[in-house]
């Protein structure tokens, strides 16, 4: 059910939406510009540096998000966003009073338990607020929020861990969270769903979901390419610095800049560009993202590849040349968000979309966010021994094999979608 709203108020509340988004990928990603500081105070390796980055918060925010999601269906998606909001920016800052490694990985523990209920109500209503054929568009939208987060997170966390300390930084950033939390619960109003027909157990609903034709593939394809994503995306900064012999604000800036600046167009280019293509073939809401992690793997392999002799002077800071293919697969790496999202909710009734994006968001956060950091900093301890600082960059380039396998899922999983669409506008 698409409820009746005005153009303006629907882009206000995908506003507010995007914001509350912002955060929760600022909370989540400050651990990734951290990692060097927090690794040498607590003398951890690179394997648990990967753990507290990725598993520590996958795990929780990956498996809570489902029983979360469906008190979002059942309840009120408005108000469970609202309350997991204040609890994901409350641990944020908690993690800046850490004393040990093992109290920073238990509040980290909380930031995923509060952030389980951010995406998938937030992907829900934002189904009720805009029809079909401008789903990909405002969820690519909504999904530039994970971009503008890593670039406020990552410079703006850079600075003030230099000028502060990196306990400051979680302060900062998380204590404003609350806020924006009642914000979303005084601004934003809960759309009318459809009457559920016959409400099952949370099982039953899994287990329709999955059924979907092409709910499979789409959750593989974007776990598998979110793998090397999140590995070498948590792993950048620490690849700027041992390899190319930046300082923490230059990485910062790199990677805040040019990285996240490219992924930025890429999230709100790729969602026009396929609601365009799929109005034309249904296919391509799946083989859009489909060519763009195929074009992912080659600009991003040159960008791990690329000489690190080679830099830039732009005054104090130096900018490595490779940063040119980091831009690029930044956009094309980008272009499976908002027709993925849009995708999941479309073949989804409207009293299940909040479940049906948590269990997208499990096997990505599982594979993905909980896997990939994990992977790329094991692969990095293993290859130690005999390739010394560069071994990180030899980690993130196998790791872009995961990409290809996804790519292939997502072309597959598009004669599968056409089919669904078909069959669901059939009389």
């Amino acid at each position: 059910m698409t409820n009746t709203y005005s153009v303006r108020y629907r882009y206000f509340v995908l506003s507010v939406l995007l914001i509350a988004y912002v955060f929760s990928f600022i909370d989540r990603q400050l651990m990734t510009i951290l990692l060097e500081p927090i690794k040498a105070e607590f003398g951890a390796s690179d394997t648990a540096m990967g753990f507290l980055s990725g598993f520590a918060f996958a795990l929780f925010y990956a498996v809570l998000g489902i029983p979360v999601a469906r008190l979002a269906d059942r309840w009120s998606r408005r108000n469970v966003l609202a309350m997991s909001m204040v609890v994901w920016s409350g641990m944020t800052a908690l993690c800046g009073m850490a004393g040990t490694f093992w109290q920073l990985a238990v509040a980290r523990v909380g930031v995923g338990v509060g952030e389980a209920g951010g995406t998938p109500p937030s992907h829900s209503l934002i189904a009720s607020y805009f029809p079909p054929e401008e789903r990909s568009t405002a969820m690519g939208i909504y999904g530039s929020g994970s971009q503008i987060g890593v670039l406020v997170g990552m410079l703006g966390g850079a600075v003030i861990a230099d000028q502060m300390g990196w306990r400051s930084v979680f302060f900062i950033f998380g204590l404003p969270g609350v806020l924006v939390g009642l914000l979303v619960f005084m601004v934003v109003k809960e759309p009318l769903k459809s009457a559920v027909p016959d409400p099952g157990s949370m099982l039953e609903d899994l287990t329709r979901l999955w059924r979907i034709p092409a709910f499979a593939l789409i959750s593989f394809a974007t776990g598998f390419t979110a793998l090397a994503g999140y590995g070498m995306g948590t792993w950048f900064p620490s690849f700027l610095i041992r390899v190319h012999g930046l300082t923490l604000i230059e990485a910062g800036l790199v990677l805040g800049v040019v990285g996240t600046f490219g992924a930025l167009i890429g999230a709100i280019s790729g969602g026009i560009l396929c609601d365009r293509l799929a109005s034309r073939d249904a296919r391509w809401q799946l083989r859009l993202p489909s060519v763009g992690a195929g074009l992912s793997v080659i600009f991003l392999g040159l960008f791990v590849l690329w000489p690190e002799s080679q830099q830039w002077r732009l005054g104090e800071y130096r900018v490595p040349h490779a940063v040119v293919f980091l831009f690029f697969g930044g956009v094309v790496s980008s272009f499976w968000i908002g027709p993925t999202y849009a995708a999941i909710q479309t073949l989804t009734p409207d009293h299940l979309r909040s479940q049906a994006s948590a269990l997208l968001l499990l096997l990505l956060n599982l594979i993905g966010l909980g896997l990939g950091p994990v992977v790329v900093g094991a692969l990095s301890d293993l290859l130690a021994p005999e390739f010394g600082a560069e071994s990180i960059r030899y980690a993130m380039l196998i790791s872009l094999v995961t990409v290809v396998i996804g790519s292939i899922l997502y072309w597959m999983g598009g004669d599968k979608y056409r089919v669904a669409i078909t069959q669901e506008a059939s009389p």
